[in-house]
């Protein structure tokens, strides 16, 4: 238990359920957040859902999961869904799976990381 209270907090916001994850989001305590997650939409009957990854340091597949059963506990208690506030790691994983318009994200920027150059031997016949 102590490990999921780690990983969520919930909290209401007028018509809006919080969801805020922390740390790592992975296999380890995907099952028991979730399970939390729906309980907690079950109770509240939110009009709206909105979780909050900006303490989220690690994502992993089973912590997208986590997401994709959130939108769909909020879909079935006729909430609206919105995903906030991922770092630019964290949002790069869900444009890649092709989350980002369902989670509320569309338009949102994906940093892209700048390359370092790399000191390499000039090819024969090349100057440096």
């Amino acid at each position: 238990m102590e490990e999921l209270m780690q990983a969520l907090s919930i909290n209401r916001e007028g018509k809006a359920l919080v969801l805020s994850l922390h740390g790592e989001v992975d296999f380890l305590n995907a099952a028991s957040v979730t399970e939390a997650i729906a309980a907690a939409l079950a109770q509240a009957r939110p009009a709206r859902v909105r979780v909050d990854l900006s303490e989220v340091t690690f994502l992993d597949s089973s912590g997208i999961g986590v997401l994709v059963s959130a939108m769909r506990a909020a879909t079935d208690a006729s909430a609206s869904f919105q995903v906030e506030r991922p770092d630019a790691a964290i949002l790069d994983q869900l444009n890649g799976v092709g989350l980002t318009e369902a989670f509320g994200l569309a338009g949102a920027q994906v940093s892209t990381p700048v390359e370092e150059p790399v000191d390499r031997a000039p090819a024969v016949g090349e100057d440096r």
